[in-house]
């Protein structure tokens, strides 16, 4: 999307904090034992530990893991009161660093559409034994009010780009949630799916440009049959007039392993 990476992700973190399922990141609280470690996965600037923290009860150590060094240096700038460690990694190629099992309790949030077939399911092998928390994942392309005639193909080719190699192989995209939460079952996991959809109006007119940038900007690096400016000029003068409105399916996941199934405290 437009804008620094940085400046995308603070935008972003007030839209996330208001849509994502607090119904199941209680339910993952629930289970996170007094003395687990909690290990957040491409964490960022640290949004999804600053939610999670107020919901644990036991001032739990967390460890950060992401790939980029400057991301988790903010992250640590912004996380004072909070225990916890970072630690730089390539989660495409070493995801088994990533502890797990007993003692340990594993969150992610926006992540696992761009995430491969068998990337996901070395994911649920791996982390069939452990609390898991992953929210925020990308469900659909926007859905525009008011329509217009050039949406569906930007929709296609935006899902076309989401479903390429970003690293760890050909992209599940939409679909990934769902793969994930079979293939945890498989495992013998009790596996929560639920909404956690994006509902931007006129409070969000920072992130929606932001979309229109990022969108505009894709479709003319993949099509010179669209006119990707002509639609964000459209777009843009929509939200200056505050007449756009848009929906972007968002779901998130809870993973118990067996052997915690029925537990709801600790």
């Amino acid at each position: 999307m437009s804008g620094s990476a940085t400046e995308w992700l603070t935008v972003r973190e007030q839209v996330d904090g208001r849509s994502r399922s607090n119904k199941l990141a209680i339910a993952f609280a629930a289970v996170v034992g007094p003395e687990d470690i909690v290990v957040d996965i491409g964490c960022g600037t640290g949004a999804n530990i600053r939610y999670l923290t107020p919901l644990l009860a036991n001032n739990q150590k967390w460890v950060g893991i992401d790939h980029d060094r400057e991301m988790l240096r903010q992250a640590a700038d912004r996380l004072p009161y909070v225990r916890v460690e970072f630690e730089e990694l390539n989660l495409a190629t070493g995801l088994s660093r990533v502890p797990t099992g007993a003692g340990f309790a594993v969150t992610a949030s926006a992540l696992l559409d761009i995430a491969s077939e068998r990337w996901l399911m070395e994911f649920a092998s791996q982390f069939c034994n452990t609390p898991l928390l992953i929210a925020m994942t990308a469900a659909g392309q926007a859905e525009w009010n008011p329509v217009d005639e050039l949406d569906e193909q930007i929709r296609s080719l935006l899902e076309l780009h989401r479903r390429s190699d970003h690293g760890f192989g050909l992209a599940l995209g939409s679909e990934a949630a769902k793969f994930l939460a079979e293939q945890l079952r498989i495992h013998g996991c009790q596996v929560t799916l639920q909404q956690s959809d994006w509902i931007l109006g006129s409070k969000d007119h920072s992130l929606i440009s932001m979309l229109i940038g990022g969108i505009s900007r894709r479709v003319a690096a993949m099509s010179d049959s669209i006119d990707a400016q002509g639609w964000a000029s459209l777009r843009q003068n929509q939200l200056q007039r505050d007449e756009l409105r848009l929906v972007i399916k968002h779901v998130d996941l809870l993973s118990v392993p067996q052997r915690l199934c029925g537990t709801s405290s600790r």
